[in-house]
């Protein structure tokens, strides 16, 4: 075996590397729906987006290292593989590459400074962190707005579009995150889990809805995996954390669907394929390096 094999892994887990495709897409969504065509400017904004989010998930665990400790010591800081100079370094690193690489810094900025919050004070109040997390998702998706300014005036009716979308992302997030806070509870009621895992197939429908501005193709398409959710939600009786914690790899998975389908609905086709395309690979991590 490779000498750095022992290293690499748990650096991907500390990186969650399987998450990196979303933030990405996020913004080719964001762009699409603000109708900027795919450039360097793009490009960069996801790079940046990618790098911010990818510190996010470094710095996260560094706050998060003594709870870890006792709730999580598989990971890569508890665990001992890497050591807590080389995440800060590493998340330090990512953030300064990422509001180097955007082409809108102060847009980053301000996702940047809500990175650190929820990071290191956010989340120690349940509600709180969820609704930080929401802000950053909606942000990240509405960095087209951020695109389009440096571009003829955007019409009413995308800028609408857009920021519903966000905000029925941000909605998605929030769900996520409470369901994530139940991934480390022993004992949730399962009708609170069913309720909150509602929430997001959802929001999502109403976000493509309200992009397509009818039903095809984007929201019949987006119909379907909704449907699914929500049956395979209402059947369980029991919601024990490896089950949480799959619904959680579903539905973080499930925001690359959502942005594909925002895509879609904005007229960008290719762009959507795009997106649909990295999702097996995503899959393929998050089966082998945890999502969470």
């Amino acid at each position: 075996m490779s000498p750095r094999a022992p290293v690499l892994r748990p650096l991907l887990h500390l990186c969650r590397i399987g998450t990196w495709f979303s933030p990405a897409a996020d913004v080719l969504a964001g762009s699409a729906i603000a109708q900027v065509a795919l450039g360097a400017p793009v490009v960069r904004a996801m790079i940046a987006s990618t790098l911010v989010y990818g510190a996010g998930m470094v710095l996260n665990d560094v706050a998060d290292r003594r709870i870890d400790a006792q709730q999580r010591p598989e990971r890569p800081l508890p665990s001992g593989a890497l050591s807590l100079q080389f995440a800060v370094l590493l998340g330090v690193a990512l953030l300064a590459g990422g509001l180097w690489a955007s082409p809108c810094r102060g847009h980053h900025a301000w996702i940047v400074a809500f990175v650190l919050v929820y990071d290191f004070a956010g989340k120690r109040i349940g509600w709180l962190g969820a609704i930080n997390m929401g802000v950053l998702r909606a942000m990240n998706l509405g960095t087209g707005l951020a695109l389009a300014s440096s571009q003829a005036p955007l019409p009413d009716a995308a800028r609408r579009a857009l920021l519903l979308a966000a905000l029925c992302y941000g909605v998605y997030i929030v769900a996520v995150t409470i369901l994530g806070i139940f991934e480390d509870v022993r004992s949730v009621p399962a009708r609170a889990v069913a309720t909150v895992q509602a929430a997001p197939p959802i929001v999502a429908f109403a976000g493509v809805a309200v992009v397509q501005g009818g039903w095809w193709p984007a929201t019949a398409i987006a119909a379907l995996p909704c449907l699914w959710f929500l049956r395979r939600n209402a059947r369980a009786r029991e919601w024990p954390q490896a089950r949480i914690r799959e619904s959680m790899t579903y539905l973080l998975l499930g925001t690359m669907l959502y942005t594909a389908l925002l895509t879609l609905a904005a007229g960008r086709w290719p762009e959507a394929v795009g997106i649909v395309a990295a999702i097996p690979a995503a899959r393929w991590i998050s089966r082998r390096i945890a999502l969470t």
